[in-house]
């Protein structure tokens, strides 16, 4: 053998090899988005389809923002936040491609959301509202295994707000901002 088929042999010993790799992989894990589960939430509720919308993954479903709106981390503008179906907190994960099943969605009385940003006050770092928001709603969402995400959409004003996130405790690092572009 020359030396100039060498780098075609072991091309194809790596094609060869990745081939197998890919056969062999497990399906578990994996959503056929194409044909979901019966059970698959596919659309949010309306009070939430002007600011956030629902894609599905092979890995996982996910809440991100709606087109005309973005949403990003305090101090960053290139990370891109989202709500994902896997619970952030499970302490066992279970195998296995996480989706929605169900969402609830309620408005916030006054009453409710001065109690609310007092609490983000006192408990989250990256929390930076002065005076409690406008209109706060509550997005509950919970997936295939049983495990549950309130999302709180704070909007400070028609084109501008915040999320936190509480499965079940809120937390600074999921926190983050939305802007209507």
């Amino acid at each position: 053998m020359s030396l100039r088929q060498l780098p075609w042999l072991l091309l194809c010993i790596t094609l060869q090899a990745f081939a197998r790799s890919e056969s062999a992989a497990p399906t578990d894990g994996v959503i056929d988005c194409e044909h979901p589960p019966k059970n698959m939430a596919r659309v949010l509720p309306q009070k939430m389809a002007g600011t956030a919308n629902i894609i599905c993954t092979p890995s996982a479903q996910i809440i991100v923002a709606q087109e005309g709106w973005i949403w990003r981390f305090p101090g960053s503008f290139f990370d891109r936040p989202s709500i994902p179906a896997y619970s952030p907190v499970e302490s066992r994960p279970i195998a296995g491609g996480r989706y929605f099943v169900g969402f609830s969605v309620n408005e916030l009385s006054a009453v409710e959301i001065t109690k609310l940003h007092d609490r983000f006050t006192k408990v989250l770092a990256t929390y930076s509202g002065t005076a409690p928001p406008q209109r706060i709603v509550k997005l509950a969402a919970r997936n295939d295994q049983g495990h549950s995400v309130d999302a709180y959409f704070g909007f400070t004003s028609r084109d501008e707000g915040w999320v936190a996130l509480c499965a079940p405790d809120c937390a600074p690092e999921m926190f983050f901002l939305t802007n209507r572009q």
